[in-house]
């Protein structure tokens, strides 16, 4: 390193006085120019090749002596960029971590080992082990401030549990990947192969508007915390998740997408997102079953953000009680109809294409079915149950609560329908996911929240939750921060609260602190619910059942519609196996 320094000086200095030669002949040059000046004044007979050789003289001793300037100004500007290269790396490159056993303690332990040989602390350090191919991570611990030390600290990892399997000799190799903010506030990443490499300071997130709106509220906290900006990639309401997924497709796009967690097999299969690792203590601040909707072949493919599910919310000037049974409910609200103080008996979101995941708790309660669960748990796609006895019964309860029956289920009643309904007291009665309550409160409606009532005599009507999740694109040019700051950023109930609050929907980490009674009975709600699948194919699954849904709303019989949905649901497994 010291022979490499001195060789570079002395070729240094070699140019240097390369440049001084020239620019001493330039001189020559110059002063040549004058001599033939004065003498061509003095003698108007002077040999004109006195003054040709004077002409020549200036040019050449300009050319040379802007040469020389040039040379000499480029020299000193590549020998500052490169000080400051070396100056902006100098605290980075004594940073280092590395896979390896310690036995200083009892018994003999692996793990990572990090250490910070510099001068001044770094901070947020994250140490990401990675599998034994190198290619993704299956284990992370974090340090938040990692002072100056010539000794390295020892982060003990069980393989074991990784692996799954009895470690033996000096045990299983891994490598460390290693990102840090230096105590200028920059940050870095060491690979796992040790090459340094700074990193950038933008972040570009996708989006639907009101997630995007909240979060943006954290952008200035999350720039002093970390010295990185966010950008949004803000998609519209309604944004169909083909469109969605086809706009996050290619290098640079996004660093990070905001999509519900039934989304996540379609994406993978796209190839769009990469697995996340979160250390123990942020896993630790979510419940089991947010991560596990997240989880798909062992592997976490995002930080969980919001949950929801469907409820019943109900104007407590109208209906003071909550009801037990779907017929309770519809022998009040007939009762306001009576009185003229309502004209629809309740409320939930159909659409021409159908809502499967709104009308899911009434469907349930009947006796519908989407999948068989498997003995282990989990969801049997090999064995569809959209056409049992039972799916069947409940596809024609829906159709006597349809249009060519009580006409409470109707086509024309889509959210915007719904909300209008509930919010102008025209109904008492709404069943919706959480987004209900914001606009209910904006319409200064008074209400409560309950779980959905099942029919009289009948199965729980029990709905589908959903993880809202924070996935990591695997072409983000800054995807290495968006997996370690975001993963701290949203294990803070503080933030968390606020996007509760911003977005008045449950959040993945329990926000203990919040007094909002509508939230708190969502969130419980959320912890009964069930996970809905995630296969590759539920984007087409959920609009097959829709369309079955729609149609016996609208008059069809019910085993056709459901013999026709399941055979379609069938091929579309068959075509797609994956």
């Amino acid at each position: 390193m010291h022979s490499l320094a001195i060789g570079g000086g002395r070729i240094r200095s070699v140019r240097r006085l390369a440049y001084a030669a020239l620019a001493v002949m330039g001189t020559c040059l110059l002063a040549l120019v004058v001599v033939g000046i004065v003498y061509g004044q003095m003698w108007s007979g002077f040999p004109t090749w006195i003054t040709a050789i004077a002409t020549f003289g200036l040019f050449a001793g300009a050319v040379i002596t802007a040469i020389y300037a040039q040379k000499t100004f480029a020299g000193q500007a590549e020998e500052w960029r490169g000080q400051r290269v070396h100056d902006r790396r100098r605290q980075a490159e004594l940073v280092s971590a590395w896979w390896g056993w310690d036995e200083s303690g009892e018994g003999r332990h692996s793990g990572a080992f990090v250490r910070n040989a510099s001068g001044a602390p770094v901070y947020q350090a994250g140490m990401t082990v990675l599998d034994l191919g190198d290619q993704y991570g299956c284990a992370k611990v974090q340090d938040m401030v990692l002072p100056p030390s010539e000794k390295a600290k020892f982060f003990p990892i069980d393989i074991s549990a990784l692996d799954n399997t009895q470690v033996d000799g000096r045990g299983t190799i891994r490598r460390v990947k290693l990102c840090f903010t230096d105590a200028a506030g920059v940050r870095w990443m060491r690979d796992q192969f040790g090459r340094l490499t700074e990193l950038g300071s933008n972040l570009r997130i996708t989006s639907d508007r009101m997630r995007a709106k909240v979060f943006s509220q954290f952008n200035e906290d999350f720039l002093a915390t970390y010295g990185v900006t966010i950008d949004y990639k803000v998609d519209p309401d309604g944004y169909p998740q083909v469109k969605f997924v086809a706009d996050a497709s290619g290098p640079g796009v996004t660093d990070a997408l905001i999509a519900p967690h039934d989304w996540i097999g379609d994406l993978i299969a796209h190839d769009i997102i990469e697995p996340t690792v979160l250390s123990a203590d942020q896993r630790a601040a979510f419940p089991t079953w947010t991560l596990n909707a997240l989880t798909l072949g062992s592997r976490l493919y995002g930080i969980p953000m919001t949950i929801d599910t469907v409820a019943l919310i109900r104007n407590t000037e109208l209906a003071s009680d909550s009801p037990s049974t779907v017929e309770e409910l519809i022998a009040a609200a007939k009762d306001l109809r009576e009185r003229g103080l309502v004209t629809d008996l309740f409320a939930v979101r159909v659409g021409e294409e159908g809502d499967p995941f709104q009308i899911w708790p009434l469907f349930a309660s009947a006796g519908g079915k989407l999948f068989h669960q498997m003995s282990e748990g989990g969801w049997d796609r090999g064995n569809i149950a959209i056409a049992t006895p039972e799916s069947i019964a409940a596809f024609d309860k829906l159709r006597s609560l349809g249009e060519s029956g009580a006409g409470v289920l109707r086509r024309s009643m889509d959210a915007k329908k719904a909300f209008e309904l509930f919010n102008s007291r025209q109904t008492a009665f709404l069943i919706t996911t959480s987004d209900g309550m914001l606009t209910a409160r904006e319409a200064g409606i008074p209400f409560a929240v309950s779980a959905v009532p099942r029919f009289k005599g009948q199965e729980p009507a029990v709905p589908f939750r959903l993880v809202h999740g924070l996935l990591m694109a695997k072409q983000g040019k800054n995807k290495a921060i968006a997996h370690d700051l975001f993963a701290d950023y949203l294990t803070q109930s503080r933030i968390m609260e606020t996007l509760s609050k911003g977005i008045v929907c449950p959040v993945a980490v329990p926000v203990i602190t919040t007094t909002d009674p509508g939230i708190r009975q969502y969130q419980q709600l959320c912890n009964s619910a069930i996970a809905m699948p995630t296969f590759p194919q539920m984007e087409q699954v959920w609009r097959i059942v829709g369309r079955a849904q729609a149609s016996v709303i609208a008059g069809a019989p019910a085993r056709e519609t459901a013999k026709n949905a399941e055979a379609e649901v069938a091929a579309l497994f068959a075509e797609s196996p994956r």
